[in-house]
């Protein structure tokens, strides 16, 4: 048995018209800088000659600014300016967050 399937043409389906495709509309924000500035890099340089493997670097970071997003108090002096992942960095920087070492043996 054959099956029935239908043929449209280019525009048109059937009887009823179909409108042109237009371009999609895109909107430009006047300001191309991401909407959350990043951390300092000479701060991130810093913190990197300590902790030498960036993915626990990154690990800290995330973790302390989370901490302090909610409430824990800052170990440093806060300054005008420096936003939740400076701070933590600068904790790192001056000793005042470590690693802790867990060895499960």
């Amino acid at each position: 048995m054959r099956q029935y399937r239908p043929r449209f043409r280019k525009g048109k389906c059937r009887n009823i018209t179909v409108a042109p495709r237009r371009s999609p509309l895109i909107l430009r924000l006047p300001n191309p800088q991401p909407h959350f500035p990043s951390m300092r890099a000479d701060l991130v340089d810093q913190a990197a000659q300590i902790i030498k493997d960036p993915p626990i670097l990154i690990n800290m970071v995330s973790k302390r600014v989370r901490q302090i997003a909610l409430g824990r108090p800052v170990l440093v002096e806060r300054r005008p300016g420096l936003r939740e992942a400076d701070l933590a960095l600068l904790e790192i920087i001056q000793g005042k967050i470590t690693i802790a070492n867990i060895d499960n043996s």
